[in-house]
């Protein structure tokens, strides 16, 4: 039977499948974020859905990756929309566009679906503080996995990484800030702050997904 939870999840999927047939030609794409958290997200839900029936430990645990997921493709909604789709020569509307609309899809359909299914779902338990740390487990594996590639010689638009702000061969480089040099490879500020300002944005992104699934929790309860 499709309950609700269920549909929700099945959405995900759909969504991640269509925009990875999308992107399929490119395949240096999923050497970003982006496509690498959605594909998380994807992975995450169906791991509940294998996990629901077993209940118990296993059940509680796909909850826990169900939120590190869900915090990894918020914050790579908000970082587009924020930061990356303001920078597209053609406008906003180009950069969501781009790839038979499968930039809209990883960037705004599929985190506005997992934050609805996270808290309309995934909180019937308490989350610790301690989980909030688990937010910055996909970052900074990412982080490391980007780095790698980038001293073994990889790159991405012939930057050393796949994103401007974290491209340390700009003149900027890891703690410089050369404002004036900014454009489409570089923000003009040293890498070590933006990984600084991501790394936070990620704690402050799962404290508040943490306390809004809690206070759910205890209205339910109460």
């Amino acid at each position: 039977m499709l309950t609700r939870d269920k549909v929700m999840k099945l959405l995900i999927l759909l969504a991640v499948g269509y925009a990875v047939v999308c992107l399929w030609h490119w395949k240096p794409g999923f050497t970003y974020f982006t496509q690498l958290s959605n594909l998380f997200a994807a992975a995450s839900v169906a791991f509940q859905l294998w996990a629901e029936p077993r209940g118990g430990v296993i059940r509680h645990r796909a909850k826990t990756v169900k939120f590190a997921a869900t915090a990894s493709v918020f914050v790579t909604g908000t970082i587009f929309l924020l930061v990356l789709a303001p920078m597209e020569p053609q406008g906003m509307a180009a950069a969501y566009a781009q790839d038979h609309c499968s930039s809209f899809v990883l960037h705004a359909v599929v985190p506005v679906i997992m934050l609805v299914d996270f808290l309309v779902n995934d909180t019937d338990r308490h989350y610790g503080r301690l989980d909030v740390l688990l937010a910055l487990v996909p970052p900074v594996g990412y982080l490391a996995f980007m780095l790698s590639l980038g001293a073994a010689g990889f790159r991405w638009h012939e930057m050393a990484a796949p994103y401007p702000f974290l491209n340390y061969e700009a003149p900027a480089g890891w703690f410089g800030f050369r404002p004036e040099t900014a454009d489409w490879s570089t923000t003009g500020i040293g890498v070590a702050y933006s990984i600084i300002a991501l790394l936070a944005l990620f704690v402050v992104v799962g404290s508040a997904l943490l306390t809004a699934a809690n206070r759910i929790d205890n209205k339910r309860q109460g």
